[in-house]
C-alpha cells in the first residue's frame, strides 16, 4: 500500500488545486528568465548574422547600433584593397515605422552589400536570397508578411522573397534585409512637396548666378525630378563589414586601424559594446528583477510544501504510534511533494509553450534553462519536505493527537 498515494486520492482537489497554482508561479519564474536569455541573445543576434571579422566604423564611434556612424561610400573599395582581405561590404542600418494593412510595423532595415552580399550568411526558413538590386527584401517572420507578399516603402514596392527567422534587433524590432541602394532610397525618401520646395530654391539659386543666367537649358536639367548632379557624393554607409583569413587578421586590423578616419572592432568587440552600453540598463534591470522573482518563488514553494508537511502532524504521529519507521514517513511526505512538484512543472511547460510564443519579446529557452528549472524545483521541494518532516518528528505523539 502506497501511503502517499492513498492520501493524494484523500485530498484529490486540494491536491490539484496546489500543482496548478505551483504550476502558474513556476510559469512567471521560467518566462522571467527566458526574456532575460531572449534579450541578451537578441542584442548580438544581428551582429553575428552579419558574419565579419571586423566592424569598420567612423571614428571615435561605437558602431552603428550604438549611435550614428557614417562613413564614406570609397572605404569599401579601400578595406578590400587590403593584403589579406578576402571580402569588403557596406552595411547601413535604419529603423522605420510603417502602416501595412491595418498594422504598424515597426522595421529595421539592413542593406546588404548586393551582388556580393544577397544574404548568403542569413538562415533562411522558407524562400531564397536576393537576386536583383531592386525591389526584393528578406524578412524576419515576427513582421507577420507571408512569403510573395509585397510591402509599399518610399513609393516603391518590394516583394517578400525570402524569411528568417529570430532576425531581431537589441529592443526586439523584426529586421528586413535589402540592398544598401533600397535601403539609402528609403532614408533619403521625402513628401513631393519638399521636393518640390527644393527644386524651386535650387532653380532660384542657379537664376541668380552667371552660369544659370549664361546656360538657360540648365533650367530645364534642374527642374527634372530624375537628374542628379554627379558632383554630389553618395550617401555614406553606416559601416563597412570585413572578412579576413585567420592568419591575416592581425595584420589587417594594424592597416585599419590606422586610418585616421575610421575605428575598427572585431566580432567580439561589437557584441561586448551592445551588451555593455546598449543594451546595459535594460539587462541589469531585468536580470535583477528575475533574481528577485526566483528567489521570491523559491521561498514561496517552500513554504507551501512546508505546510502540507505541518497539516499532516496528526495522520505522521498515528502512524508514529503504530510503529512506522522514521524512513517511511519521509517517503511519504517525499513522495508527495516530487508529485506535486512534477505536477507543477508539466503544468508550467505546457503553459509556456502555448502562450511564450504570443509575448512581444522573445522568450529564449537555452539548454541550461530547460535542464536548471527541474532540478531546481526538485531541489526546492526536497529542501521544504525534510525541514516539514524534521520538525513533526520532533513532535510529540501524544500531544499531537491530544490536538
Amino acid at each position: 500500500m502506497n501511503l502517499a498515494l492513498r492520501d493524494v486520492r484523500r485530498h484529490l482537489a486540494r491536491f490539484l488545486g496546489t500543482a496548478a497554482g505551483l504550476g502558474l508561479l513556476l510559469t512567471v519564474v521560467i518566462a522571467m528568465q527566458g526574456i532575460y536569455a531572449g534579450m541578451v541573445d537578441d542584442a548580438t543576434l544581428l551582429t553575428r548574422a552579419m558574419q565579419a571579422d571586423f566592424w569598420v566604423v567612423q571614428r571615435d564611434t561605437r558602431g552603428p547600433f550604438a549611435e550614428a556612424s557614417r562613413v564614406d561610400p570609397s572605404l569599401e573599395a579601400r578595406a578590400a584593397a587590403v593584403p589579406g582581405v578576402r571580402a569588403a561590404r557596406p552595411y547601413t542600418y535604419q529603423l522605420i515605422q510603417r502602416d501595412h494593412r491595418g498594422r504598424v510595423l515597426r522595421i529595421a532595415l539592413v542593406g546588404l552589400g548586393w551582388p556580393d552580399d544577397p544574404g548568403t550568411s542569413l538562415p533562411l526558413v522558407q524562400g531564397r536570397r536576393l537576386q536583383q538590386p531592386h525591389g526584393e527584401m528578406i524578412a524576419d517572420t515576427s513582421l507577420g508578411i507571408p512569403l510573395g507578399e509585397t510591402l509599399t516603402l518610399a513609393g516603391e514596392a518590394y516583394r517578400v522573397v525570402g524569411l528568417t527567422r529570430n532576425a531581431l534587433t537589441s529592443g526586439g524590432d523584426s529586421v528586413a534585409f535589402l540592398t544598401v541602394a533600397d535601403t539609402q532610397l528609403v532614408a533619403l525618401e521625402q513628401p513631393p512637396e519638399a521636393l518640390r520646395l527644393e527644386r524651386e530654391r535650387v532653380l532660384e539659386r542657379l537664376r541668380r548666378t552667371d552660369l544659370g543666367r549664361g546656360q538657360p537649358g540648365l533650367e530645364d536639367l534642374a527642374a527634372d525630378p530624375r537628374w542628379r548632379a554627379p558632383a554630389l557624393a553618395s550617401p555614406p554607409h553606416a559601416a563597412v563589414l570585413v572578412q579576413a583569413g585567420p592568419e591575416s587578421r592581425a595584420a589587417v586590423r594594424e592597416v585599419l586601424a590606422g586610418w585616421g578616419d575610421v575605428t575598427v572592432y572585431t566580432q567580439a568587440e561589437e557584441e561586448a559594446l551592445l551588451l555593455g552600453g546598449v543594451v546595459q540598463r535594460a539587462r541589469m534591470q531585468i536580470g535583477l528583477f528575475t533574481v528577485i522573482l526566483t528567489l521570491t518563488a523559491g521561498v514561496i514553494v517552500t513554504m507551501v510544501i512546508y505546510n502540507l508537511s505541518l497539516e499532516k502532524t496528526h495522520d505522521l504521529a498515528v502512524l508514529k504510534l503504530m510503529g512506522a519507521p522514521s524512513a517511511r514517513l519521509l517517503g511519504l511526505v517525499l513522495q508527495q511533494s516530487w508529485l506535486l512538484g512534477a505536477l507543477g512543472y508539466a503544468a508550467a511547460w505546457a503553459l509556456g509553450e502555448a502562450v511564450f510564443p504570443l509575448f512581444p519579446r522573445r522568450v529564449l529557452l537555452t539548454p541550461t534553462l530547460t535542464w536548471l528549472a527541474p532540478l531546481v524545483t526538485f531541489g526546492v521541494v526536497t529542501v521544504a519536505s525534510v525541514l516539514g518532516l524534521r520538525h513533526v518528528l520532533r513532535v510529540d505523539p501524544a500531544r499531537a493527537l491530544e490536538g
